[in-house]
């Protein structure tokens, strides 16, 4: 156990459990990079039209045209298989049948999202190094609960150099229920045989705060990003400008 201090208060823990994206991955500029290639990819196989570009968008709750995202849109909260239905659906949309618009979204998938391209694409979160560093300095474990898959999220991890200061990373096909089913914290607690009142949580969506209030962690810690600083004010217990602000 340790003592960490954010925003003047301090706290102490011996376990900080970490969303990825929007938290220790820049989400924004990440995924705005990743869909544009998701589109591109997309006309190799089948013609992208105007429309079922803006469908594949709207679908995600993601304007690469815009730059924006919709923070409580399944981009952002949902898991790799609902937003691989999603796909489907667009390409289905479109005329296609049913397996042939899976077939495409595999495809289509191991090409961008689970492959060098998407490792290309990948920014920290300014601060998330830093952080991870101190908290391992101290000797606080770390882990990462997403809805990603979790080999995806551990060669996010490689890829921003943060693999060596995370112990665990947990994500939806690693527990029977995704976020913010309180599977991934439990899994992770008795990984590191602790009790989630001794845990913090740290994300960047309304999902991650219910994720740690089923959980019954001790603090959830709000970075705002693509969720507005007083949306997550609502629902988490701290919320900081940055990473920076957890010493």
């Amino acid at each position: 156990m340790a003592t960490i201090r954010i925003l003047g208060k301090e706290y102490t823990t011996g376990l900080v459990i970490f969303d990825k994206d929007g938290t220790l991955i820049d989400f924004r500029q990440t995924w705005l990079e990743i869909i544009a290639n998701l589109l591109k990819t997309f006309g190799e196989y089948v013609s992208m039209t105007e429309r079922l570009r803006l469908r594949v968008q709207e679908a995600l709750g993601i304007s690469v045209d815009n730059g924006t995202i919709d923070g409580a849109g399944p981009l952002a909260m949902g898991t790799f298989t609902e937003c691989d239905a999603l796909l489907a659906y667009c390409l289905y949309q479109e005329g296609l049948s049913w397996d042939k618009a899976q077939d495409i979204v595999r495809k289509v998938g191991d090409e961008v999202f689970r492959s060098d391209a998407r490792n290309r694409s990948i920014r920290p979160v300014k601060g998330a190094i830093p952080l991870l560093s101190r908290l391992k300095d101290k000797g606080i474990h770390t882990a990462i609960a997403t809805n990603d898959k979790a080999a995806d999220a551990g060669s996010d991890m490689i890829a921003i150099g943060a693999a060596y200061y995370i112990d665990i990373v947990v994500g939806a096909d690693s527990v029977e229920n995704s976020k913010p089913a309180p599977d991934m914290v439990k899994k992770i607690c008795e990984h590191f045989q602790v009790e989630p009142s001794s845990a913090v949580l740290i994300g960047d969506t309304v999902m991650d705060a219910m994720l740690g209030k089923n959980s019954g962690v001790m603090l959830t810690i709000g970075l705002p990003g693509i969720v507005p600083k007083e949306v997550l004010q609502e629902h988490m217990d701290v919320v900081v400008d940055s990473l920076d602000d957890i010493q």
